[in-house]
């Protein structure tokens, strides 16, 4: 039998109450008796409008529309993103620093963040640790907490902070936290809501794959209904941990979100972090910003020994070229742009390349184009015209 339920979950009691009288119906024609079926006038409007259909053929000649980031590559709009990391690894720290940078008009760890009302939903936090967060922060940029403009903050430690708990069936459903969460959000319109953590505000159990997909559905509406950002943070298992995907519970969490950040810390050295891109419907993975602890605050990493990174980068050069050059003799054209030729794909899993990323020799190319010391070429006639990658002689 279909769950009426699910049909739509914001007349649950509705379609319960509905549920009762199809099973009445039911029994009614069992004992061939008459019966007339009344659905709720909710019920009856939600399931006369059908399905949103779409016809693509529609969509000719309308401009595609264009995708909106509230951390381009990192945080999209209108959809959930979760990161993750170990508890005390600095996710909250940062997440300030992005709100602040967002009412600043500020660049968060070198990214452009997009500027308006932030909400903060926490239970971890007292709201004066929160006070002395934001003070350093904005007092390292040079402002005040007055220019705060658009920042509100819900501290919820050491109260009710859950969103979303099971009935007795086991069906997830809204909390009363969560409606106050909404009328919050209506009144602000905040481009970015944070949600912090999910073990506070997840009432259901986290390996049960149907509550964690309705949980973060409910986010995701969130997000659609009121035309913002949701992060959603979290702490990993230990297999997360382990691994280094900063996953937990059901795979479903990881399914369901669109993006997925984690946050590694790094055991030999303890100021150290490296904020990961570990899941990207929309963008790519694999991007990263490394930061370390800075009296008070995250700051971006100023990297190794520039003596040493120009060693390694001397030597991925030397590497490249002479990959290339081998490639070449061999007459496999490599090509600058991503693609089955791209040279530093090709060149990362090649034999002698081993021990170099693809990222390291994508540096090495531009390095070498730079200096003129490969080019790329265009051969063939106009309709069929090819692009290859050589060493420049000389």
């Amino acid at each position: 039998m279909v769950n009426l339920a699910d049909i739509h979950p914001r007349f649950s009691a509705e379609v319960e109450a509905a549920k009762a009288e199809i099973d009445a119906y039911a029994k009614a024609a069992n004992d061939n008796r008459q019966k007339t079926l009344q659905l709720p006038d909710a019920v009856k409007a939600d399931l006369k409008a059908g399905l949103p259909v779409i016809d693509p053929r529609h969509w000719q000649d309308k401009p595609i529309p264009e995708r909106h980031w509230f951390v381009e590559g990192w945080i999209p709009h209108r959809t959930v993103t979760n990161l993750s990391g170990a508890g005390g690894s600095g996710k909250t720290e940062i997440i300030l620093q992005l709100i602040a940078a967002s009412s600043l008009g500020e660049q968060w760890f070198g990214h452009n963040v997009a500027a308006g009302p932030c909400l903060y939903f926490g239970a971890e936090d007292e709201a004066d640790e929160l006070h002395r967060r934001l003070g350093t922060i904005v007092d390292r940029a040079g402002r005040k907490l007055s220019d705060l403009d658009g920042v509100r903050l819900i501290p919820l430690a050491g109260s009710d902070a859950v969103l979303a708990e099971p009935d007795r069936k086991g069906n997830l459903s809204a909390t009363a936290i969560f409606r106050k969460l909404e009328a919050e959000t209506r009144t602000l319109a905040p481009r970015l809501v944070v949600i912090d953590p999910s073990a506070d505000v997840f009432g259901g159990d986290e390996i049960n794959r149907a509550q964690v997909r309705k949980f973060v559905s409910m986010l995701r509406g969130l997000a659609i209904d009121f035309d913002c950002a949701v992060l959603l943070l979290s702490h990993p298992s230990v297999a997360g941990l382990t691994s280094g995907t900063g996953t937990s519970g059901s795979t479903a969490w990881n399914n369901s979100v669109r993006s997925r950040l984690y946050l590694e810390a790094n055991e030999r050295d303890p100021d150290a972090r490296v904020l990961k891109v570990v899941k990207a419907n929309y963008g790519r993975v694999g991007e990263s910003i490394a930061m370390r602890w800075d009296d008070g605050l995250y700051a971006l990493d100023s990297g190794p020994d520039p003596i040493i990174e120009g060693l390694i980068g001397s030597k991925t050069d030397a590497l490249f070229v002479d990959l290339l050059a081998l490639f070449t003799d061999q007459g496999q054209n490599l090509g600058v742009q991503p693609g089955t030729s791209y040279a530093p794909v090709k060149m990362a899993k090649h034999p002698k390349g081993k021990g170099f990323s693809k990222d390291q020799f994508a540096k090495a190319m531009q390095r070498l184009l730079d200096a003129k010391r490969v080019a790329v070429v265009t051969e063939g006639p106009p309709s069929r015209q090819r692009s290859r990658l050589v060493v420049v002689q000389g």
